[in-house]
Order: structure tokens, then sequence, then C-alpha cells
């Protein structure tokens, strides 16, 4: 199983186009989505985060239970809805965003819903939960408390510049979020944001010099992923296969990438690369193969089928 990934940030309500007349509701957000993937995978996961007190809410904490994810720090909040996004697909199944509630429970995590962390864990987050007070400073006090602990901080700042009230308090977070991670995980188009340098590889170096990062990985869509372990860049090709709805690829990369090093106990060595990196890209890639962001997260079952095809 593992050693525990904690998850903290938003659990949401995705509503995804089923045809020209309805929307199908499927559990959604990053962090909700990286849980999942690892309690599929068999590893040890469990949630941080707030949901309403209300019908989505239930239902979201409902799904993760079932899912083996340990929601005992997943709180009901009776004054806040939980999020709801509404998810648009264009012909290609990218996606885009709108976020209907605002501002949503998530939001208002707070330092008494952190857990006591353990060495050897890992926290992952991503930015949502940095766009406002009080999730911000809590955010930041569970990933100084997991460091403290003698844990691992993993960081994907999944950036929706729509969602900071405070546009100007984006860079400041991500910047402060960058130097306590040991693990990031960022789209090319993320780190050109935050690194405002348009050169892959120029960009890649740049962040690994201003931030004590242990691991850095830039997902390239169909072109695969560029891992920096700072020792040097490498480049893993994607796997091909035909995506039907590209919601939550990401998070599916991550989770495995999360079981993977849990697994581990500690980043890779050398000749470990290859095999962590294919089932975080064979995670993503099946994920992409029916809509929904949770709907076809892999089992281990399945990652092992995919990978010896």
């Amino acid at each position: 199983m593992g050693n525990r990934v904690w998850v903290l940030g938003d659990a949401v309500v995705d509503l995804v186009p089923e045809n020209s007349n309805s929307y199908l509701k499927c559990p959604g957000g990053a962090p909700a989505n990286v849980a999942v993937g690892i309690a599929r995978l068999g590893g040890d996961s469990a949630f941080i985060g707030r949901v309403g007190k209300d019908g989505f809410g239930a239902f979201l904490q409902q799904v993760l239970s079932e899912e083996q994810v340990d929601i005992r720090h997943m709180t009901q909040d009776d004054k806040h809805h939980t999020s709801t996004v509404v998810v648009d697909l264009d012909l290609l199944g990218e996606r885009t965003f709108t976020f209907m509630v605002t501002p949503s429970a998530d939001l208002f995590l707070q330092p008494e819903d952190l857990p006591e962390f353990k060495a050897d864990e890992w926290l992952h987050v991503c930015s949502i939960a940095l766009s406002q007070e009080p999730s911000r400073s809590t955010t930041f006090t569970a990933m100084e408390n997991i460091r403290a602990a003698g844990g691992w901080v993993s960081f994907d700042p999944n950036i929706r510049e729509d969602v900071w009230r405070q546009p100007e308090a984006l860079r400041p977070c991500l910047q402060k979020a960058l130097l306590l991670a040991h693990v990031v995980k960022i789209s090319q188009e993320e780190l050109s944001f935050i690194s405002n340098i348009g050169e892959l590889e120029s960009a890649i170096d740049w962040m690994m010099q201003r931030y004590p990062l242990r691991l850095l990985l830039v997902t390239l869509g169909g072109d695969g992923v560029c891992v920096h372990d700072g020792k040097r860049i490498r480049h893993f090709r994607a796997p091909l296969i035909v995506p039907i709805d590209t919601t939550g690829a990401g998070d599916a990369f991550v989770a495995g990438l999360l079981a993977a090093l849990a697994q581990l106990g500690a980043l890779p060595e050398d000749e470990q690369w290859p095999e962590v990196i294919a089932q975080a890209q064979a995670c993503g890639a099946l994920a992409t193969t029916a809509k929904g962001a949770m709907t076809a997260l892999p089992t281990a079952d399945e990652l092992q089928t995919f990978l010896q095809r």
C-alpha cells in the first residue's frame, strides 16, 4: 500500500454535457480526483477539505468513501455550498470550466480541519486552495506542518485565473507554494506563465535554479512529459490513445505518480524512472477514455493490462 498520501483542496460536482439538452452529474475537483486515483491503485489515500452540508456534499462524501478514500478530515460546512462547475467540451475533447458557486465551502478550510502529519507521508495540493482566505493560510500551514514532520509536499499549480478574486495575489502565492514543494507537476503553459520564458528547457532550468525542487514534471499533452530530477532533463513519449474527455487526465497522471512514489518510499533512482513515469502516463491516458474526471481512473489491474499491451 505504501505511505499515506493526504490530498487537500476542493471536491467538486462537475456538470458534464451528456447531450444537447442535459448534463451528467459527476464527482470531480482536482484534489478529489487525485485521492480517488490513488485509492483505486491500492494506495493509502486520505482527503482534507470542506464540502457544503447539502445534497452535493453528501454525494461527494459517499463517492470518496465508497472509493476507499479516508474522509475523516472531509468536513461538512453548514454555511457554504459545495463547489459546482459546468464543464464544456470542444470537438477534440478539450474543456473549459464555469464555476457556479462562489465562494464555495472548500475555500473555508480551517487549521482545526488538518490532521497530525507523520514522517514519510505525502501531501498534495493545488492552487485553487490558495485563491482565498482562510483556505490559503490553512493550506500553507499544512505544507509547513508536513515538512516539519519529515513528510513530502507535492504541488500542481492547476492555474484557474478566474477563481482568484484578487488576481495580484496569484503569483506571490504560487511562488510561496513552489518554495514549500518537493515535487511539482505543471503544464507547459503554466510553466511559461510562471517563468515568463517560452523555450521549454530554459524554463525548466529557471525553475530548478529558482526553487528548491527535488522533482519537476512538465506535461506536454500528446508530446509526453519532461522530467527534471535535479540532475538532468529526461523526456518520455506519451502513450497512443484516442481521448473522449480530457477532464481529469492531469489529475490521473498525478495519482499514478504519487502512488508510485508513496510505494517506493523515496524519489526514484535512475533505473526506476521509466517504470514510475510509465505508470503516471498510463493513468493519465486511461482517464481520457470516458466522460467525467473520475469515471475512467484505472484500478491496479486495469493499469497492468494497459502497461502490458
